[in-house]
C-alpha cells in the first residue's frame, strides 16, 4: 500500500509515516536495528496482529487504529482522512468528558457520567478511546437504576465490553430479543473467544438466544450461526450440530442481495457439502 502510485504523496499531506518491522524469520529479525524498542512500542500500543496502522498526534496519543483494507490506495486514503476527522474529534470529546468528571460531585457528576454513557454508545468499538469511557460506565452500571442502567448496558454492549454478568444484564433488559441488545451482547461475547472455557460460555449463550428470543436479526444472527457451525464441526466434531447451524445460517442469507452476504452464503453451502 505504501508504495502504491500516489499514496505517499496524497496521505503525506497530513501524515508523517513511521514504519516498524516485525519479521517472523529469525534471519530477517537479526537485521532489525532496534528490536527491543519495537517490542516496547508493540506492548505500549497493544498491537496484537499485523499489519496494524495507528494514527496519532505528534506526542503519541493514538486517535485512530486500522489495518489492511481492500480496494487499493484511493479508498485507503479516504479512510485515513475520515479517521483524521473523527479521531481528532473523539480525542477532544474524551478529554473534555474525562476532565468534567475530575472532582465533580452530586448533580454535576451525574451529568458528566450521563455524557460519558451517551458518547460511549455512539463510538466505534475499535476506537482507541473506548477503554477510558467504558471503565467509567462499568463502575456505574452495577448500581444504576431505571433508564440509566439500561443506557449503561446498551453502551457497554456497543463497546464490546461483554462478560457473563453484562450478558445476563442485556438479557434482563431485552428478554425477548426484539431490541437487539441481547443478540449484540452474545455476538460480542462470541467474538472474543480465546479459551476453551470462553468457547463453552459462548456456545451456551448462542443456543440460549436462538432458543428463547422471539427472533434474531440477520446481523448478527448469520455470524453467530457461522461460529456455531465452525465450532461444532472443527472443535466439537459434532456434524449433526454443524449441519443444523449451517442450515439455519443459510436460511438467513440465501435470498439476500447484499454483496457482503455472498461469502457467508458460500461458507454455509460449503459446510453443508462436507
Amino acid at each position: 500500500m505504501w508504495e502504491a502510485d500516489g499514496f505517499a504523496e496524497a496521505a503525506g499531506k497530513n501524515l508523517v509515516f513511521v514504519s516498524l518491522d516485525f519479521p517472523r524469520d529469525q534471519k530477517i529479525k537479526d537485521l532489525v536495528p532496534n528490536p527491543e524498542r519495537n517490542e516496547e512500542l508493540k506492548d505500549k500500543y497493544g498491537i496484537r496482529g499485523f499489519p496494524t496502522v495507528l494514527v496519532m498526534t505528534p506526542d503519541g496519543q493514538v486517535f485512530g487504529k486500522t489495518g489492511y483494507r481492500p480496494g487499493g490506495a484511493e479508498p485507503y486514503i479516504e479512510h485515513l482522512d475520515e479517521m483524521l476527522k473523527t479521531g481528532k474529534k473523539d480525542l477532544a470529546d474524551v478529554e473534555k468528558l474525562t476532565k468534567a468528571l475530575d472532582g465533580a460531585e452530586g448533580d454535576a457528576r451525574d451529568s458528566a457520567v450521563d455524557a460519558v454513557i451517551a458518547k460511549l454508545a455512539t463510538m466505534d468499538p475499535g476506537s482507541p478511546f473506548i477503554g477510558a469511557l467504558a471503565d467509567v460506565v462499568s463502575e456505574v452500571y452495577p448500581t444504576a437504576k431505571g433508564d440509566r442502567r439500561k443506557a449503561c448496558i446498551e453502551a457497554l454492549v456497543a463497546a464490546g465490553r461483554v462478560d457473563a454478568g453484562l450478558l445476563a444484564a442485556a438479557k434482563e433488559i431485552d428478554p425477548d430479543g426484539t431490541a437487539g441488545t441481547w443478540a449484540n451482547a452474545v455476538n460480542s461475547l462470541a467474538s472474543n473467544v480465546n479459551s476453551d472455557e470462553q468457547l463453552e460460555v459462548a456456545m451456551v449463550a448462542i443456543e440460549d438466544l436462538f432458543a428463547n428470543a422471539k427472533s434474531v436479526d440477520k446481523d448478527p444472527g448469520k455470524t453467530l450461526c457461522a461460529n456455531m457451525a465452525f465450532w461444532s464441526f472443527r472443535i466439537k466434531e459434532d456434524e449433526a450440530a454443524a449441519t443444523r447451524w449451517a442450515t439455519r445460517g443459510l436460511e438467513m442469507v440465501k435470498d439476500s442481495e447484499d454483496p457482503d452476504d455472498d461469502r457467508m452464503r458460500k461458507f454455509f453451502e460449503d459446510m453443508l457439502e462436507e
